[in-house]
């Protein structure tokens, strides 16, 4: 039997590109800020549902070794923040470790929320990579 049911991702696509399409060109200009959060928050999980949880795998192993524990990422955020918290992580040595995972958190959550600005964080710090002390960039 073929199963052509659309997938949950497949269905928040569609409404997403009508809504975008059909529905925010014609919206009055007092309730266009409200379209717009409308469209965003389907934008949102469409990337949600694409991304399938990918990556959160591999933060996990990263906060786990940080913090000396395992389990899944959802598990394991709140007790990065305790050992934040209670200065667990305060050592120098310790503190390059923590920026890393904090920077591959907000990286991935970007990736969902905001890709926009990821990629233009992303372009920023390659360009800073090749500038060159005085060289007036």
């Amino acid at each position: 039997m073929i199963n052509d049911d659309p997938k949950a991702g497949d269905l928040v696509a569609i409404a997403l590109r009508s809504f975008r399409e059909s529905i925010l060109p014609v919206i009055p200009a007092d309730q266009r800020f409200t379209a717009l959060m409308i469209a965003n928050a389907l934008g949102v999980a469409e990337r949600e549902l694409a991304a399938g949880g990918k990556g959160e795998a591999g933060l996990a192993d990263a906060v786990g070794k940080l913090i000396n524990a395992k389990g899944d990422l959802r598990a394991l955020l709140p007790r990065l923040c305790t050992d934040i918290d209670v200065g667990r992580l305060d050592a120098p040595e310790r503190q390059a470790a923590l920026r890393a995972v904090l920077m591959d958190i907000t990286r991935a959550r970007l990736a969902v929320s905001n890709p926009k600005r990821l990629a233009a964080e992303t372009s920023r710090s390659e360009t800073q990579k090749f500038e060159t002390p005085g060289s007036g960039r």
